[in-house]
């Protein structure tokens, strides 16, 4: 089940950041584990990204939200 998250740090370069979820935990993701592997993110971004919890808490099918403006 996907959960929203918003990007807490994001180092291009490198292709890995993290994200806080709605949960109030933090979610490591790789650029590779994104749905666009194009994306660019910034701090802020609202993403929507399926958590898992194996050995430590990873998110994949990362995915930068669209908000329209009202």
């Amino acid at each position: 089940m996907k959960m929203i998250g918003v990007i807490k740090w994001y180092k291009e370069k490198k292709g890995y950041g993290y994200i806080i979820g709605a949960d109030d935990d933090t979610y490591y993701f790789d650029i590779n584990n994104c749905l666009n592997t194009k994306e660019i993110f910034t701090e802020g971004d609202k993403v929507l990204f399926i958590p898992n919890y194996e050995e430590l808490s990873y998110a994949t099918e990362v995915e930068k939200m669209v908000i329209e403006n009202e």
